[in-house]
């Protein structure tokens, strides 16, 4: 016979009230002592709640939609993977939606999630039902996109524009660079639009050009940044950029198009840093590991996702909670790509330099 929550009860000595108490930490208080016998008595007894038969008690399926739009990108995939951590440390499973840009996939996934009748929803940036909403949600949503969304909704994102100006400040004002070229994904994504608008101010700032001969577009991977690399660094196309008199320096708006600008450097003969130096946003896992290792923003995807839960969790505890509001400022993370020297491993982010919220 499977053990019930009665049999826990009567071994910590407690009603079942109590024990439903502890399992979903409320809506009452239970006093540390008795929460320790309890939890005590679970254990002992190998007790395991009935997720379905407690939804339907409280009305609450422990579970969140979490819709993202390009997996295979490495900053998505990171966050995704954070997401994922911080609503399952507290309590709440992650159903994922894959959507590849593709609205007709969005709104399936929409209508699975409600169908399941999920706790709340989290948009991923570059997700079109968050920049557009046309429907109305009846649960909370978290957008991590920077674009205007329902005014109902909290919001947790990046200062992109910001920390695209701080990668290409650094290219300019530490090392005078008076030509930087940009690498971007499509301008339609939020994230790309603000990093692109960073790259001018920083360079406009300085009276420097930025152009459309300088910047050039392709996906959001390693192959869009090698190919928008070579068509933008090589004369073939584009007489004027030819070896010497072209870009010295390339700001790609995320780190898989800059492993790729640095693929194409090699490939055109062009050493980086001494010819092409190379800065980027992200700060995902892959920036020390390139040849030269990588310089970039790093945007912390772990304390993104800590914020995106918080706020959704409160938000499903209070539904008339007001909506949040943060942006999060990144922080440069020197590898030798830009020029610099590489600094000591200590100094080098490998988890412990953080980018904090500039404002809540």
């Amino acid at each position: 016979m499977p053990v019930t929550r009665s049999d826990v009860a009567r071994a910590a000595g407690v009603s079942p009230a109590v024990v439903s108490y502890v399992i979903n930490n409320g809506p009452r208080p239970v006093s540390a002592t008795t929460r320790e016998r309890v939890e005590a008595a679970i254990a002992d007894l190998g007790y395991r709640p009935n997720a379905i038969a407690s939804s339907l008690r409280n009305g609450s399926t422990r579970s969140i939609g979490y819709l993202t739009p390009n997996p295979r990108d490495p900053f998505m995939a990171e966050l995704g993977e954070s997401v994922e951590r911080q609503f399952s440390a507290r309590g709440y499973l992650v159903l994922t939606g894959n959507t590849y840009f593709d609205r007709a996939r969005e709104e399936r996934y929409l209508q699975s999630f409600i169908d399941r009748n999920v706790d709340g929803l989290v948009f991923a940036p570059g997700v079109s039902l968050a920049s557009t909403p046309t429907w109305q949600a009846d649960r909370p949503v978290v957008s991590l996109d920077g674009a205007g969304t329902h005014p109902g909704w909290s919001t947790v994102s990046a200062q992109d524009a910001l920390d695209a100006a701080t990668a290409v400040g650094h290219l300019v004002l530490q090392h005078g660079h008076m030509l930087v070229a940009c690498i971007a994904g499509t301008p339609r994504l939020t994230s790309e639009a603000e990093r692109i608008a960073g790259w001018r101010t920083a360079t406009g700032s300085e009276g420097l050009p930025s152009g459309p001969e300088l910047l050039a577009y392709g996906e959001i991977s390693e192959e869009g940044g090698y190919s928008a690399a070579m068509q933008l660094l090589s004369s073939h196309g584009r007489p004027w950029v030819v070896h010497g008199r072209g870009p010295t320096a390339v700001f790609a708006t995320n780190d898989a198009q800059a492993v790729g600008v640095i693929s194409a450097c090699a490939e055109l003969g062009l050493r980086v840093p001494e010819d092409v130096a190379v800065v980027a946003v992200g700060g995902t896992r892959i920036a020390p590991y390139t040849v030269p290792p990588l310089s970039t923003v790093r945007q912390d995807v772990e304390l993104i996702a800590e914020l995106a839960a918080r706020q959704l969790i409160a938000g499903i505890a209070d539904p008339t909670a007001p909506a949040a509001r943060s942006r999060l400022r990144g922080n440069l993370v020197v590898g030798r790509s830009c020029g610099c020297e590489l600094l000591a491993p200590s100094a080098v982010d490998h988890g412990t330099t953080t980018g904090r919220p500039a404002s809540r």
